[in-house]
């Protein structure tokens, strides 16, 4: 992923704040991770890593962060994040915090956007 295209990622979310949900045992994730780390200062927001790896965790997460003001979710590749995508999404929308994920099936359910690639239309 590319600086400025994480750039435009991080803007897309117009917060000063974003908590970024990943699994820390996945590479893409780590790497995602990592890209967000490089630019966020960059454009004068503040991160913060929550390593997840259940459900129950996922929602101590966002209830903790969504306390906050003006803030916003990045969600990095996983099979966890796929598993969890309903509670993800519903956990975003009550309270109230715009989120990117990293594949389009969580706005096909209702998540607001996505970053990730289109997997079947590269083999097309």
């Amino acid at each position: 992923m590319s600086r400025a295209y994480t750039g435009a990622v991080i803007t897309a979310a117009f917060q000063q704040t974003v908590a970024v949900l990943r699994d820390p045992t996945v590479a893409s994730g780590i790497g995602q991770f990592g890209a967000v780390q490089i630019v966020a200062p960059s454009l004068g927001v503040e991160f913060s890593p929550v390593d997840v790896r259940d459900a129950g965790e996922i929602e101590r997460a966002v209830a903790a962060f969504a306390s906050g003001v003006n803030g916003g979710l990045i969600v990095t590749g996983s099979a966890l994040g796929i598993a969890h995508r309903n509670l993800i999404i519903a956990l975003a929308a009550r309270h109230k915090l715009p989120a990117i994920y990293f594949h389009g099936r969580f706005v096909v359910d209702g998540g607001l956007i996505s970053y990730g690639p289109d997997f079947i239309d590269q083999f097309q």
